[in-house]
């Protein structure tokens, strides 16, 4: 159908007028909508902050080819439609004494589209969630219906856990699932030095650990999540939003005076309550996030991380008076898919967030140079600047990935202006 109005992703950074939204809602559906466009983009709940999407052509929605299709209990894997979101597939998959392995800070994505930007939680041993895919259902830009699974073709499969979109419209997968669990989870503030000093040990000691530093304030908040079998607890509702609503009014009534900032919010910062609360997996690990940002995310060496945010900081806190949004590190384990960014081993994850309504050149200019001096790779779905060029040197597979993208979209007919500088390639409006 035609669109009439314009897109925006959900930070509201990203934006586009194209000329047809079609939501398919079967196969035949779709094959027709591929089939009727000159160019074209999939789109899902828009959580990428990169320009991924926008397009002057057909953008495809799949939120009505969602759901659970097929589930294998004792396989422990499950069928489902690319447009399902995953806070939806979580309470569907606990139903079946099922449940994702990991989870990343929020679940609002579509699962298709998390997986195709690489996706990930937190965890030394856990891997991101295209890792756990074991199959996709994918229509071709010439209409050629795919199903390409582990056993079958290994290869490229490992190409499509992270393809962007390149490959075709995905819109089916199968996932890899664990048995429910529960996870206990623990939060607290700490000295930014003693964190990062016993860093390693803890991620190595939980499940699950991360921590956000509050800029300005010397400290941060650490979060942890480990399995358990006890009962679940009574959770009180989550502050998160309010405290940095609460983070960027002492901002603004004391961006003139550095010491005192400080002062004020190392002492709010060490008087947030903690949370020991046991739940359900997925209750858990997402959070819901209602300030709008944007956000670039890089994933470095173990050996280079810790160094290059200690150095993010110091540039943040000397030249950046206007940061309020907490810096939050991660580490993921190591997968094969081509363009993972956790290909060939673990990471850890830097994230810099800004107010959506805030400027964030700034984050190319000083923050991205730090990140990849120290060897890393951008998160496909966040703010970058990088190119063919870059990306080539960054992945082994990337010329692979390339040639194989090239035989199933010969035409360029899944590129976008975006694209094109990730690809290589020429881009006609």
């Amino acid at each position: 159908m035609p669109l009439l109005s314009e897109w925006r992703n959900w930070s509201g950074h990203q934006s586009a007028l194209p000329c047809r939204l079609e939501q398919p809602g079967d196969p035949e559906s779709l094959h027709e909508a591929v089939a009727e466009a000159r160019r074209l983009r999939v789109v899902g709940a828009g959580h990428s902050f990169t320009p991924l999407v926008p397009t002057d052509g057909t953008l495809i929605n799949l939120d009505c080819m969602a759901g659970v299709h097929e589930v294998d209990v004792r396989a422990r894997t499950a069928w489902v439609g690319g447009g399902s979101r995953l806070r939806d597939l979580s309470p569907a998959f606990h139903e079946q004494g099922l449940a994702f392995n990991n989870l990343g800070d929020i679940d609002a994505q579509s699962l298709a589209g998390a997986v195709a930007t690489a996706t990930h939680g937190t965890g030394r041993n856990l891997p991101c969630l295209a890792a756990d895919i074991t199959g996709v259902r994918l229509l071709t830009a010439a209409g050629e219906d795919l199903t390409i699974t582990q056993e079958e073709d290994s290869d490229r499969l490992r190409a499509a856990q992270v393809s962007l979109g390149a490959l075709g419209v995905i819109h089916g997968l199968r996932v890899a699932l664990r048995p429910s669990f529960r996870l206990h989870r623990r939060t607290w503030a700490e000295p930014l030095g003693s964190i990062i000093a016993d860093a390693a040990a803890r991620w190595e000691r939980h499940r699950n650990f991360e921590f956000f530093y509050i800029p300005f304030s010397g400290w941060g908040m650490c979060i942890a999540h480990d399995e358990t079998a006890a009962a679940p607890t009574e959770r009180a509702p989550s502050t998160d939003d309010e405290d940095l609503m609460k983070a960027k009014r002492l901002r603004d009534l004391t961006r003139w005076c550095t010491p005192l900032r400080r002062a004020i919010l190392s002492r709010v910062v060490r008087g947030v309550t903690p949370e020991d609360v046991v739940g359900d997996s997925w209750r858990l690990l997402a959070s819901e996030r209602n300030v709008r940002f944007n956000e670039m995310e890089y994933h470095l060496p173990p050996e280079n991380a810790l160094d290059a945010l200690r150095e993010v900081i110091e540039v943040v806190e000397r030249e950046r008076r206007d940061v309020f949004f907490p810096i939050e590190v991660r580490q993921t384990a190591g997968d094969d898919a081509w363009l993972s960014p956790f290909n060939g081993g673990r990471r850890i994850s830097i994230a810099m967030h800004t107010h959506a309504p805030d400027e964030d050149e700034w984050l190319f200019r000083r923050v991205e140079p730090i990140f990849r001096r120290a060897g890393g790779r951008p998160h496909w779905g966040k703010l970058h600047s990088l190119g063919a060029p870059e990306l080539a040197e960054l992945y082994p597979n990337f010329e692979r990935f390339l040639t194989l993208r090239r035989e199933l979209d010969p035409n360029n007919k899944l590129v976008n202006a975006h694209t094109a500088r990730l690809w290589g390639e020429p881009h006609h409006d």
